[in-house]
């Protein structure tokens, strides 16, 4: 079970035996606790098309979108028959769509072929907020099935990209599993061995191949290549021969499946929806989600519910951070806790792997005053009221402070601090509030694309415009910007944005692998090239080639950017190929 260790943020220690945690200051005994237990699966249907000119009959495979059915649905998770009937109703459904944009392939066969990648189990955790008290957390872990391997390989810490809506965290995917940062991440526990089978019909070759969270259904058709359906529709026509070759070089050269995948919600949100999110608040994030790899692995290690889902995880087992985003900063500062803890040899540690994360606050505000002297305007404007509204919630400098010290009272005004705190708008939600409050007039800015200076007041901007024209030839060195001489309103700002700098303060044990587009202007690339300076050779650094903003960066990030942009859609294989490589380490 579970060792008792004293761990530096709060004064908190984990119990032997009970897996159960308390504090050092009050008699309150916080457990563990599974909340539900799902499986995530998938149908793949086949169609029969019939040639016009020569009666002959193709076959045709089109796989559908993952989706978790949970116990709480009153489906039994254990039993194949209970699936089978839980997903009728689905497959109706997507039988109508799929039917009405698919004619031209023909009839839909009777008869279904149901995988089921992987287990799904949602729990609540103890941890500690901002000031040291106990908390309880939610969090989502994925698992393989039983029959797709005999034990667990590794465990990966996923941490999930900036979210500002409660129904976008991981642990909310209730009936329809959406292929987000975390279901990409959540994919490391399938069973993705690439399976290649080729089967003989009537004038065509059907290569069928079953990767990761989707299957893809490739068809040879004499004088036409390999025609390949991706969900729902058809993407490409390209070399059979090619495709295959690469598909198969990917899966035999690389072991990414078959692991345990813990994901914490982040506070803030599911059980402590109703409680500040501490945006960027780093060292304090990376406990909560370390806390969640040690309560997830202890549940699914010896939680009677996961009786039957559970596999050994193997003696030489690795874990290792992984993450996009605010998900890359939080990856990162997960390395950083563990190794300063001491936590290595229990997590047999090996490394991270993160994606265009903002690791260094004032460098990333250094970067979006040089894009307001450049003319520019800010790409997301959210993002800066929400780490600023990150600090004012938690960071002991920001106490005394508010929103108006730093925004226009016409930024504030128009409900952006309350559309966060309320949690229930996405970013573009809050993109498509603003432009109706411009619509309507009742806005002279549309906040939807503005610059720096028309949300930052004239003393706050004018703080960090210095800031930026003494230190702007060096502040991705490994010095940074210096930190200021005494306290003051701005001074507390800076002094909150750079005490969450993760690319300084400590010497890492093990290879940070970084990607980061140079297109970046969400998340600049002045981060990655902070990191690099600061750490040298324990940093591999790769550069995004397409070179675009930070949306399809993450895209990139997962799935690779190559010629085989079709194969893209159902295969993460430039994060398999990270995790792979960085699990092959010693830790």
């Amino acid at each position: 079970m579970l060792a008792a260790l004293l761990l530096s943020l709060g004064q908190s220690v984990w119990a032997q035996d009970d897996g159960a945690y308390q504090s050092s200051d009050t008699e309150e005994v916080l457990e563990a606790r599974i909340t539900d237990i799902g499986v995530c699966v998938y149908d793949l249907q086949v169609y029969v098309k019939t040639d016009s000119l020569t009666q002959k009959e193709d076959t045709i495979c089109i796989a559908s979108r993952p989706e978790i059915l949970w116990q709480s649905e009153n489906v039994n998770v254990y039993d194949s028959l209970s699936i089978d009937l839980a997903m009728q109703p689905r497959r109706a459904v997507r039988r109508a769509i799929v039917d009405s944009g698919m004619r031209q392939w023909g009839n839909l066969m009777e008869d279904y072929v149901n995988n089921f990648y992987y287990y799904v189990f949602r729990y609540e955790y103890p941890s500690v907020d901002a000031d040291g008290n106990p908390i309880m957390l939610s969090a989502i872990a994925a698992c393989p099935t039983r029959e797709a391997t005999k034990e667990v390989r590794n465990i990966i810490i996923g941490t999930h990209l900036t979210i500002t809506a409660d129904s976008q965290r991981p642990s909310a995917q209730i009936n329809n599993f959406k292929q987000d940062d975390w279901g990409m991440i959540f994919s490391l526990a399938a069973d993705s061995k690439l399976v290649l089978q080729t089967g003989y019909g009537v004038g065509a070759t059907a290569v069928f191949a079953v990767a990761s969270t989707i299957a893809v259904a490739a068809l040879f058709i004499p004088g036409l290549g390999m025609l390949l359906a991706a969900p729902f529709a058809v993407v490409a026509i390209l070399s059979g021969t090619y495709i295959v070759d690469q598909m198969g070089q990917s899966a035999a050269s690389h072991e990414f499946n078959d692991n345990l995948v813990i994901m914490a919600d982040y506070e803030g949100y599911g059980l402590t929806k109703e409680r500040a999110h501490p945006y960027l608040y780093q060292e304090l994030t990376a406990r909560q989600c370390i806390d969640a790899t040690r309560y997830g692995r202890d549940l699914y290690e010896h939680d009677a519910a996961l009786t039957y889902l559970r596999h050994p995880i193997r003696e030489q087992f690795r874990t290792m951070s992984v993450g996009y985003s605010q998900g890359g900063s939080v990856a990162l500062a997960c390395q950083r806790f563990i190794e300063q803890n001491n936590l290595v040899e229990e997590f047999h540690f090996a490394g991270s792997y993160c994606g265009d994360g903002p690791y260094d606050p004032i460098a990333t505000l250094m970067s979006y005053v040089q894009q307001s002297v450049d003319g520019k305007n800010l790409s997301m404007p959210v993002v800066l009221p929400l780490i600023v509204k990150g600090m004012l919630d938690t960071n002991p400098y920001m106490v005394s402070h508010k929103a108006e010290d730093y925004f226009r009272p016409e930024f504030v005004n128009t409900g952006i601090f309350d559309w966060l705190s309320s949690k229930d708008y996405t970013t573009g939600d809050i993109d498509a509030k603003w432009q109706e409050l411009y619509d309507a007039k009742k806005t002279e800015k549309n906040y939807k694309s503005c610059s720096l200076k028309d949300i930052m007041n004239d003393e706050c901007y004018n703080y960090f415009l210095k800031l930026y024209n003494d230190n702007k030839d060096t502040f991705t060195s490994a010095e940074g910007v210096p930190l200021p001489k005494q306290r003051g309103v701005m001074e507390d700002l800076h002094f909150a944005l750079a005490s969450n700098d993760v690319s300084r303060g400590w010497n890492p044990e093990h290879t940070i692998q970084l990607f980061h587009s140079t297109g970046d202007t969400v998340v600049p690339y002045s981060n990655a090239l902070k990191v690099k300076n600061t750490f040298g050779d324990k940093v591999e650094l790769e550069d995004a080639r397409n070179k675009q903003d930070h949306m399809d960066s993450g895209t990139d990030f997962f799935k690779g950017d190559s010629n085989l942009d079709v194969i893209l859609d159902v295969l993460n294989l430039r994060m398999y190929h990270r995790v792979s490589d960085i699990c092959k380490r010693k830790w």
